[in-house]
């Protein structure tokens, strides 16, 4: 470095690539332009936090001297995590991660602030930030837990979006999932519209095709169903997947260049679901931004002024594209040129990119998708969809809410159609009021007037949020202590 490196605590050696300078010191951090940080922690029998690299990645706390958290299926981790920086042997993470010696205790922080593809790398010795793209800005911080967190996000603040007023979102996905209907929406819009919902979004079973963004004959007119969902007074939304298409997508079919593609030039597989892969948008492409454009302009001309940006982790592939690129820059490339077209919706990324999503995006989901089903016996994958991977990842990254609105998913009041007992319910509830993000997906019909009751009652309320330690949060005025949903139960079966 061309400035001697500060002293942390207990003398832990900070180096630096060749190269590298100090950009600024403050109390307990420093900045610092490198390609690579590294500090020798001495906390071998401590704790590292891990940052997943987009919405669905596992994230949270794990002992240093156990295995890392990951997703071990190679082709689930194409879907849900980056590839590119797995490690089955060494903790790891996206744009930062953090050391502790215990909860609360002496902490280190290595993060990000910008960078091509930033990453961290953790053993029971060295905590490592590198980008393979070249210089970032890094901030190392240290002191207690909570404050080299709070380092990172002052450092991080200045780009941050304005904030909104917090949704209440009616969300169709986890009652009707691609089998919704128009009619299923219309018939209960004056009751959602009583129990306080502000939006009404409807998810995946409305468009012709995954890549094919026009209704279909479920839907018929776009504008009509947008304009019943204003006429009660709430917000249409709508859920898209703008950065992927399927094989047979029209935009697939006649523009194959316009999708990041592999040296033989055939597209880049950058996820599977529905029964099959799904391809990304290559969003440096002339051809893909106009199609952005245009779509974006479309929906938002219908009257949809709410976008659930799903699966958009796919512009971050690695792959050709047709301007050099690493992901985390095509993909805040293509999130841009949404918001550019879209500036008064409301966006919420899913799939999202954690850190470049903040200052493009309203919100984010932090969470893989929740399920009716606390555990799930037949899966042991941390991004797999069940209520207890869901309620892990909101509140691992619960540090997030000053900067971006973190949406842990959605709740429920039902129990009807529904495996999680009342202490698991709740757990998700208070995670979501702590968020500051309230969603739902239950049909009116499928409650009790004493659970629309719950609901209108939970959906009006504005928490008093206090934090008190690493799990533990007082809601208005009521300590939750989250820890015990952290842990692994004891039986796996949902009926035991």
């Amino acid at each position: 470095m061309t400035s001697p490196a500060p002293a942390l605590p207990n003398g832990a050696p900070l180096l630096a690539s060749p190269g590298a300078r100090i950009v600024k010191e403050g109390d307990g951090h420093v900045l610092i332009r490198a390609s690579r940080v590294a500090i020798l922690h001495s906390m071998a029998g401590g704790q590292y936090y891990r940052s997943g690299h987009n919405s669905w990645s596992p994230s949270g706390w794990s002992a240093l001297d156990g295995p890392p958290l990951r997703i071990a299926d190679p082709e689930r981790r194409t879907t849900a995590d980056d590839p590119s920086s797995d490690d089955p042997f060494r903790h790891h993470g996206s744009w930062m991660g953090a050391v502790a010696r215990g909860e609360g205790g002496e902490a280190l922080l290595v993060g990000a602030l910008d960078g091509a593809h930033p990453c961290v790398r953790c053993d029971e010795d060295t905590l490592v930030g590198f980008d393979p793209g070249g210089d970032a800005l890094w901030m190392v911080a240290w002191g207690d837990e909570q404050g080299v967190f709070d380092s990172y996000t002052a450092a991080l603040a200045p780009r941050a979006l304005p904030r909104r007023p917090a949704p209440r979102v009616w969300c169709s996905w986890y009652s009707y999932y691609e089998k919704v209907t128009w009619r299923d929406i219309e018939e209960q819009l004056d009751s959602l519209a009583g129990l306080g919902y502000r939006t009404v979004q409807i998810d995946d079973g409305w468009q012709a095709g995954v890549g094919d963004w026009r209704p279909n004959a479920k839907f018929g007119d776009l504008a009509e169903c947008a304009r019943r969902i204003r006429d009660h007074g709430m917000t249409p939304g709508l859920w898209v997947a703008p950065f992927i298409a399927r094989e047979g997508a029209p935009l697939l079919e006649a523009h194959p260049e316009a999708f990041v593609h592999g040296p033989d030039g055939s597209p880049v597989v950058a996820g599977y679901n529905w029964g099959g892969p799904y391809y990304a948008l290559d969003t440096t492409h002339p051809t893909a931004q106009h199609y952005l454009r245009g779509l974006v302009r479309t929906l938002v001309g219908a009257g949809i002024g709410y976008l659930k940006l799903d699966f958009i982790n796919a512009a971050a592939v690695p792959g050709q594209r047709f301007q050099e690129a690493w992901g985390d820059e095509a993909y805040r490339l293509g999130c841009a040129v949404i918001r550019e077209e879209a500036p008064d919706a409301y966006l919420l990324g899913s799939g999202a990119l954690v850190i470049p999503s903040i200052g493009v995006l309203d919100g984010i989901r932090v969470s893989c998708d929740v399920a009716p089903i606390w555990k799930n016996y037949a899966t042991e994958d941390p991004s797999d969809a069940e209520a207890r991977n869901a309620f892990k990842g909101s509140v691992a990254r619960l540090w997030l809410r000053s900067l971006i609105d973190v949406d842990p998913d959605v709740v429920f009041f039902r129990h009807v159609k529904n495996l999680l007992n009342d202490q698991q319910i709740e757990w998700l509830r208070d995670v979501a009021a702590v968020a500051g993000f309230k969603s739902s997906s239950d049909p009116v019909a499928w409650l009790t007037e004493e659970e629309k009751g719950t609901a209108r009652a939970w959906l009006a309320r504005d928490e008093d949020i206090e934090r008190v330690s690493r799990n533990t949060w007082r809601i208005d005025g009521r300590e939750v202590d989250f820890g015990p949903g952290l842990a692994r139960p004891e039986h796996c079966y949902p009926v035991s």
